[in-house]
């Protein structure tokens, strides 16, 4: 088995990929041990002992994964749950077990985290907050919330970092990155899946995650965007927040998890419903910037607005890829699988592995599912989700913040359906795909795409005439050189060399067989060889027909083996 290298690993991180890999043979998946180079770091006897097949029940394997993220700890829940919403990158199954996982952590004692906070911010407690609450109201596995006073009287939430949290998953991020690598070494497809991109992506989330700078921004971002009635977002306290400590105002509110509070408060159920929808789908098609992580947990009602708490994960939509959105709908709406299949590849980057016939017959097979649908019936959660599916089996890599918007589309029809299941997402969502459509086509619109257009063509002028003097100049001096870059070239290279091969070996067999008969037809004396200083006379032709038959017998089954006829 080939060994690859790891960067100088600290003996903490020895000793963690070994506790990973005991996990993983506890749970089943000791190939996963063998294949990902874990098997170095037991010892020999225990290396040798893993079971290297993979499970021979199937379906049982998603929750075994499942399983052991959570045995994991924090990181590779975070993990497990990231690649939940990526279903063009795993299959179905994987991505149901994998919604399943809970970022329920017991909470740190009251003593470490006020160190944490002193430590961070640099004066005792007593002297940054008037009050603070010991007993955390939300408790995770990066970090825990409090709530507090200011000297100024103000009601805040404090978010703290757990002790130690970030270099255990520094730590615990080389891993899984080396163990990525070492997966699509050993696996073609693997390595189709792009399994190192998303890991990177992962890898970067998480780090912006543990920096609640980045937390703070994204809420002071979205509020500067969202200048509206319909949503409150908390202030952040900028000189009470540093890299793991986060300070911002507690929205007074209900969380819409709290249904009969709700009813009891007076509050109309189908009209804070919609109220969130309006919320989401302005920030998505309006925006482009959107709440990542629509928990029950995390929106709130506060009199006549929808507040928005834990913005960690928000996800971003640039205006082509909102433009694309709008279209995809449209055309499903339209029943145009050309339209369709062409913002799919536009979206996202195609393998050549991609069949474009199949794929196109598999978006017409899809929008037979959703024949005579109108634009606010279709089921808008279903349709993304068969829509990642379809572009997993073909090798299409879509960007990461569209599987979240997807996966959050997902979350909140099913945070709506609890709370006022006679509210439908997508009969709020028809009146912001028709502005979208429409701006597409405003004057303001076309006047800046024509802009776009002559600037671009200007651009390309410019560099055309020193391209076609430097393309005369070459052909003149014939050196000039055409590239020819054609798919899967290898494979036709290894062919070309198989049959030059056979054909090598057929005309040396046909030889011996030429050349027996010639000897042949010299005679008995020709046709026998005397072995120096013996009486042993040796058939040559004979012993020549031998061989050549033998090679000829051995030539013909392993063209049939390889399924060559």
């Amino acid at each position: 088995m080939p060994r690859w290298s790891w960067p100088r690993e600290a003996a903490q991180d020895i000793a963690r990929a070994r506790q990973i890999a005991e996990v993983l043979i506890r749970n089943g998946l000791g190939f996963m041990v063998d294949r990902s180079g874990l098997a170095r770091y037991l010892p020999l006897w225990r290396a040798q002992g893993i079971r290297k097949e993979t499970p021979q029940h199937g379906g049982q394997l998603p929750e075994r994964i499942r399983r052991t993220l959570e045995e994991l700890g924090p990181t590779y829940v975070k993990l497990g749950q990231i690649l939940s919403t990526r279903p063009d990158v795993l299959p179905e199954e994987y991505i149901v077990e994998l919604s399943k996982l809970q970022d329920d952590t017991p909470a740190a004692p009251p003593a470490e985290i006020i160190q944490v906070i002193e430590r961070e911010l640099g004066q005792p407690i007593d002297r940054l907050y008037a009050t603070f609450t010991e007993e955390p109201i939300a408790s995770a596995s990066i970090g825990q919330v409090h709530r507090a006073t200011l000297p100024d009287g103000r009601a805040v939430v404090i978010k703290v970092q757990r002790p130690g949290i970030e270099k255990e998953v520094e730590a615990d991020l080389r891993l899984i990155r080396a163990q990525a690598k070492a997966l699509e070494r050993r696996s073609k497809m693997v390595a189709s899946l792009g399994l190192s991109e998303v890991i990177q992506e992962f890898s970067d989330s998480l780090l912006n995650e543990l920096d609640y700078h980045m937390e703070g921004r994204n809420a002071d971002r979205l509020r500067e965007l969202v200048r509206d009635d319909l949503v409150l977002l908390p202030e952040i306290i900028w000189d009470h927040t540093t890299r793991g400590v986060l300070t911002m105002t507690d929205l007074e509110g209900i969380k819409i998890s709290e249904r009969s509070t709700l009813i009891a408060a007076g509050y109309d159920l189908q009209q804070v419903a919609e109220r969130v929808i309006d919320a989401y789908m302005s920030q998505v098609f309006v925006h482009g910037i959107f709440h990542a992580d629509p928990h029950p947990g995390n929106i709130m009602v506060c009199g006549d607005r929808i507040g928005l708490v834990d913005l960690g994960n928000v996800g971003y939509l640039t205006p082509a890829m909102r433009d694309r959105l709008g279209q995809l709908l449209f055309s499903l709406v339209r029943q145009d699988a050309d339209e369709l299949l062409q913002v799919l590849v536009d979206m996202g980057a195609m393998s050549h592995q991609t069949d474009t016939d199949a794929l196109r017959r598999e978006i017409q097979r899809l929008l037979l599912r959703y024949y005579g649908v109108s634009l606010e019936s279709i089921p808008i959660a279903q349709f993304l989700s068969e829509l990642m599916g379809v572009a997993f089996h073909y090798h299409i890599r879509l960007p990461g913040d569209l599987a979240l918007l997807a996966r959050t589309v997902v979350v909140l029809e099913g945070v709506i359906r609890s709370l006022e299941p006679s509210v439908v997402l997508a009969k709020r969502l028809e009146p912001f795909i028709i502005r979208l459509l429409r701006e597409r086509v405003s004057p303001k619109r076309l006047g800046l795409d024509a802009v776009k257009t002559i600037d671009d063509l200007r651009a390309a002028l410019q560099v055309l005439p020193r391209r076609m003097d430097l393309l005369s100049d070459q052909l003149a001096r014939g050196e000039m050189t055409v590239g020819v870059d054609l798919r899967r070239m290898d494979q036709m290279l290894r062919r070309a060399e198989a049959i030059g091969n056979r054909i090598s070996f057929s005309v040396v067999i046909a030889a011996i067989i030429m050349g027996s008969a010639l000897i042949l037809l010299g005679g008995e004396e020709a046709a026998a060889f005397r072995l120096p200083l013996t009486d042993i006379v040796l058939p040559i032709p004979q012993v020549a027909f031998l061989a050549a038959g033998l090679l000829g017998a051995w030539w013909l089954i392993s063209i049939v083996r390889s399924k060559g006829l």
